[in-house]
Parts: structure tokens; sequence; C-alpha cells
């Protein structure tokens, strides 16, 4: 009966436990799962953004995002969440940088963006994409986009100057 007793417990809580946090990356814009991979256009080029491994910088544990563009360039990206906010690292500055919120507000801003709409929809080549959040950047450079979000994929499209240059293709 004990055992009985004992091993429901933990199965209880193995299911709520990891059950929340596969519910909360199936729901996030932003998920940062090892494995996700995806496929992307750029400007005329395909490029795969896969989830690789953790690394820590400076005490911090980081999840490595691979952009990797055929033959052979990889650019690495590392972000890790924290409470309700995601973090990039920088690697030139060595910094953390607040790059994304989790629980997106319509008018908030996180570090270069600024959250515009959620649940827009987008059409592109590759057909409609809905509930989508939408945040404007501001590079110090004076550049400006416009980036497409979508829950459990991540990143699915960019504007720029009112042009679509970047969008997700469906395997």
């Amino acid at each position: 009966m004990t055992k009985t007793i004992f091993t429901s417990a933990a199965l209880m809580f193995c299911t709520i436990t990891f059950g929340q946090n596969s519910i909360s990356e199936k729901d996030s814009y932003f998920p940062l799962v090892k494995g996700i991979s995806k496929t992307l256009t750029w400007y005329k080029n395909k490029y795969r953004e896969v989830i690789k491994d953790t690394i820590t910088f400076e005490g911090e544990t980081y999840t490595q995002a691979a952009q990797i563009f055929p033959p052979d360039e990889t650019i690495n990206m590392y972000y890790r969440k924290s409470n309700d906010t995601v973090y990039y690292f920088n690697e030139v500055k060595k910094t953390h940088v607040p790059f994304f919120s989790i629980n997106p507000v319509e008018g908030e801003t996180t570090a270069n963006g600024t959250v515009r709409k959620v649940g827009a929809t987008l059409k592109t080549p590759k057909g409609k994409l809905t509930d989508l959040l939408v945040i404007e950047m501001a590079y110090g450079s004076g550049q400006k986009d416009t980036r497409y979000y979508k829950k459990g994929l991540g990143l699915v499209a960019v504007k720029n100057n009112g042009r679509l240059v970047c969008y997700y293709v469906p395997d």
C-alpha cells in the first residue's frame, strides 16, 4: 500500500512538473527546447534554426540556438529564461541583455523591441500564419524591422521597410 501511494505521488509530481514545462514551451513565443528545428528563408536563401545544447556564461546557463546557412556557415546565439523574461548573451560586450517578455503586452518595450500586436495574422508565400506576436525592433545602428513570433515555434517572419525578408517554411 505504501509503495502504491509513493509511486502514485511520484508519478503525479513528474506529470505536473514536466507536463507544465512542455506545456509552457508549447505555448511560448520563444521556445528553448533542445532539438526544435525549423526552416526559414532569409531573402532568397534558406537556413535551418536548431535549438542545441546549453552553455554557461558568467554563472548563467544559456541555450544555444544555431542558425545554419548552407553550405557551412553557422551563427550561434545564446538565450536563457529567467522569471518572465528571455535574456540574450551578448558575446562581444559580455552582457546579459533582456530580449523578450514571456507574457507580452501590447505597447510593452523590452531592450530593442516594442510589442505592437498580440494575435496578429500574416500571409507568407508558404501560407497564412495566425495568432502571432508582433515586435517592432529598433537597433543602435538606426535600422528597424518587424518580427513575428508563433507559439511553439518562435520567430516565423521578419519584415524590413514593409517588405517580407524572412518567413517560416513548414517541413
